[in-house]
């Protein structure tokens, strides 16, 4: 049994992890059953799942289904935070079903502070001791024992708090105290160590003890910075050897201590100055950040981590059920990986313990400086240019306040200092950015002085290449170069380790530079472009489409070349059947590297279509569009999954929607339901507004019922979320279609009511106020449409 998301839960990263997950265990010969409150979080449906609850997901829901079924084991690393909270509520409850990945006591320290620096101290590990209490003589007792500076809050009984306030003397900390505020409210002190360097370290353990460091990050920004809000880099280049294998060694230990079998991160702080080093957190299951650690890595820890929790040696893995990997070799990346952070708004933002950020993007490189340029000092992403109009016109001290508390601007910012000539010493002091990213800002101010005085020549010209100035920010100057080496190119991500060369990694991202690593296949191509992410809900609509896209390129005999905007986490399975190369600044598009004979067509899902794509007939847009939309209130509607041919058109999937007494109940695949009179009305409206096409393409058709007549009130077309709503709550199979039809085939001619209608399904998601979820059979649901909606 795995213990899926909740509903609240917004990370899709999971969900590729959880599939990579399924597909393991399936190939293995295991049964699965999983646990979610919204089954279209799933990437697969049942092809993957023996079982699939739709409940709450909490601890009552999790036993009842123990008690009734009675699994063999239960797998709750691959759900969110949620997952661990139920095991650890659970002790003693399900003694005849084993827990895998982590224990009882492993998940409850993930909640229980006191518990984790207990069992760190116990183990002679660095932690930073902390206290909650009322009573301010034990207060001021054990700041006494730690002395200044530290952070402080007020713990609310509602599980509410306020935000950490800093306290640097006495006098700070008697006006924070005297503050009048509630009597249920305890304090919470620990030891400030605003201004260390933060990492993380990823380590996999196997129950015979051997254990792996599969990767590090490293927060550019320094702790107290949201992780989200920070500039992140993999490898951690700021660790001399002595100091990784001092994080190595403790993030192992703590493993052990905690007897984590799989995957587990753990969270430094780190002072360069004093060696002060300190456990800040441990996360014993799958999340964001092994995610980008395997996409940095190409080491497929979702799927090692599930196998070791299964028991299997390290060493001695099967990634496909047959093949045989060593995942006992530490993988040495010889590229740079890192994510920046995105913000919807381009104004300037301050940014602190709380998360501000709407997205990120990950771009790879082979030095700070090609990594900087690409993302958050590129003017295509980020507005840099106006960034940088900003800030020269203000003086030194308004910049100085700017330095001193972080913005989302801050590299921005700091480059602006040095071309000042600020001194990096004082401003690595002041706010604690480790001096090899400031030497990174410096040697890309000095490249773009070169580049804005054409100064250009073949002394220095491989120097500001391998910076990866190549079509970026200023330096439009080099297009016009004949020079070999300013050409962009695409180049394998790897990392060096004996595994790998067991690995079909066909991962790849443009640079610049003299050589290209791309070789392709004899079969032809279907090129997919896909989009930057600007929300969480494109990612899941991305990751979805994309996985389905793939999978039926290669069944249909053809590659799959995945051009992303931003790269794409697919899951395992398809990593040796699709090309993914991360190309944020679509320059693919004029470098020529794929045989175009060899394209049979290109499907973009970018939203970035040239002039020069509008006219091609060989580029098809999937990318969602709006046609119609008319304001009309009622209290029925449905929505209606349209794939055309350009000629004939089927309807595989239809959702219904009421609202009844404030309550909105909405039904998938109600095909069965629809009587002939509204099939006949249904096809005629979409009949009527399909005539003035002819393309190839998948629409969402939304129908009002107003006076007594179903009118067609929005369409759409392309992939939006409906479309996934409606492929994961059934079992229409939209995506493949829709290639088979880009493929030449059509759907036929003078089809009947029921073949345009044709749907198989045999159970029925109804979703109750777009939070609630619930599964029936045909009876059931029939008696639930008599009873419930009066139908």
């Amino acid at each position: 049994m795995i213990i899926g998301p909740t509903n609240s839960d917004k990370n899709v990263d999971l969900s590729t992890a959880l599939y990579d997950t399924a597909q393991i265990l399936h190939k293995l010969g295991y049964k699965t059953s999983v646990m979610v409150e919204n089954p279209t979080s799933l990437l697969s449906a049942n092809v993957l799942f023996d079982r699939i609850i739709v409940e709450k997901v909490n601890g009552e829901n999790v036993l009842n289904y123990v008690d009734q079924y009675h699994p063999d084991a239960i797998l709750p690393t691959v759900g969110d935070k949620n997952a661990l909270g139920i095991i650890s509520g659970l002790n003693g409850k399900i003694s005849s079903t084993k827990v895998l990945g982590t224990n009882y006591f492993a998940s409850l320290a993930t909640f229980k502070r006191e518990l984790f620096i207990s069992k760190l101290n116990k183990n002679d590990l660095p932690v930073i001791n902390f206290i909650s209490s009322d009573d301010e003589e034990e207060l001021y007792d054990f700041i006494r024992s730690i002395g200044f500076p530290i952070i402080a809050r007020r713990r609310f009984s509602n599980r509410h708090s306020s935000g950490w306030t800093n306290i640097n003397n006495l006098f700070e900390l008697d006006n924070f105290m005297a503050l009048e505020d509630s009597n249920n409210a305890k304090i919470e002190i620990e030891r400030s160590i605003r201004g260390f360097s933060e990492y993380s370290c990823t380590i996999v353990r196997d129950r015979f003890d051997n254990a792996s460091l599969i990767g590090t990050i490293e927060d550019v920004e320094p702790i107290g910075v949201h992780h989200l809000d920070s500039n992140l880099i993999s490898p951690a280049l700021s660790l001399n050897d002595s100091k990784l294998q001092k994080l190595r060694n403790l993030a192992i230990k703590l493993a052990r201590v905690f007897d984590v079998i799989g995957v587990c991160t753990v969270h430094f702080a780190l002072n360069h100055k004093t060696n002060e080093c300190y456990i800040t957190e441990f996360i014993p299951r799958l999340s964001e950040e092994t995610k980008f650690l395997e996409y940095a890595t190409s080491y497929p820890l979702a799927t090692v981590a599930v196998e070791l929790n299964l028991g299997f040696q390290l060493d001695k893995l099967q990634l496909d059920s047959g093949n045989s990997f060593n995942g006992a070799c530490e993988p040495f990346m010889d590229h740079i990986t890192s994510r920046f952070p995105q913000w919807n708004s381009s104004e300037q933002r301050y940014i602190g313990p709380s998360k501000t950020s709407d997205s990120s993007i990950i771009v790879s490189g082979f030095s700070l400086e090609e990594v900087f340029n690409k993302g958050p000092l590129n003017d295509k992403l980020n507005d840099t240019l106006i960034r940088y109009e900003k800030l020269h016109k203000l003086d030194d001290d308004q910049l100085f306040e700017k330095i001193i508390h972080p913005t989302n601007w801050m590299l921005d910012v700091l480059l602006e200092a040095i071309r000042r000539d600020f001194e990096l010493p004082v401003l690595s002091e002041v706010t604690s950015i480790n001096t090899p990213y400031l030497l990174a800002l410096k040697n890309i101010k000095n490249n773009s002085a070169i580049i804005r005085d054409d100064e250009i020549d073949e002394n220095n010209i491989e120097k500001l290449v391998s910076m990866g100035v190549k079509g970026l920010g200023y330096n439009k100057v080099l297009l016009d170069r004949d020079d070999i080496v300013t050409k962009s190119v695409v180049k394998s991500k790897k990392a060096i380790s004996v595994n790998m060369d067991q690995i079909t990694n066909r991962n790849f991202f443009v640079t610049s530079g003299i050589s290209n690593d791309l070789e392709f296949g004899d079969r032809n191509k279907i090129v997919v472009r896909s989009p930057i992410i600007t929300s969480k809900k494109n990612i899941m609509v991305r990751q979805f489409v994309l996985l389905q896209l793939v999978k039926s390129i290669h069944q249909n005999g053809l590659e799959a070349v995945i051009l992303g905007r931003e790269p794409w986490s697919s899951p395992l399975d398809v990593r040796n059947i699709a090309y993914e190369i991360a190309d944020p600044h679509m320059e693919m598009q004029h470098l020529n590297l794929i045989d175009t004979k060899s394209i049979f067509k290109i499907i973009d899902f970018s939203q970035t279509l040239s002039d020069e794509d509008k006219q091609s007939n060989e580029v098809f847009q999937i990318s969602a569009k709006p046609i119609k939309s008319l304001d009309l209130k009622s209290d029925k509607t449905m929505r209606v999954i349209v794939v055309s041919d350009g000629k004939s058109f089927t309807i595989p999937s239809v959702i219904y929607r009421q609202v009844i007494n404030d309550k909105s109940y909405e039904i998938s695949s109600f095909n069965k339901f629809l009587t002939d009179s509204e099939k006949s009305d249904l096809i005629e409206n979409i009949t009527n507004e399909l005539q003035k096409t002819d393309q190839i393409n998948t629409y969402n058709f939304e129908f009002s019922y107003v006076h007594d007549h179903w009118i067609i009130t929005k369409i759409s077309s392309g992939m939006n979320q409906d479309i996934i709503r409606h492929e994961l709550a059934s079992s229409v199979h939209v995506i493949d279609t829709l290639v088979k039809l880009i493929l030449g085939n059509n759907l036929g001619s003078n089809m009947s009511s029921d073949e345009i209608f044709n749907n198989d399904d045999e159970n029925f998601l109804v979703t109750v106020n777009d939070q609630k979820f619930k599964t029936y059979d045909e009876i059931g649901l029939r008696f639930f449409l008599n009873n419930t909606l009066k139908i």
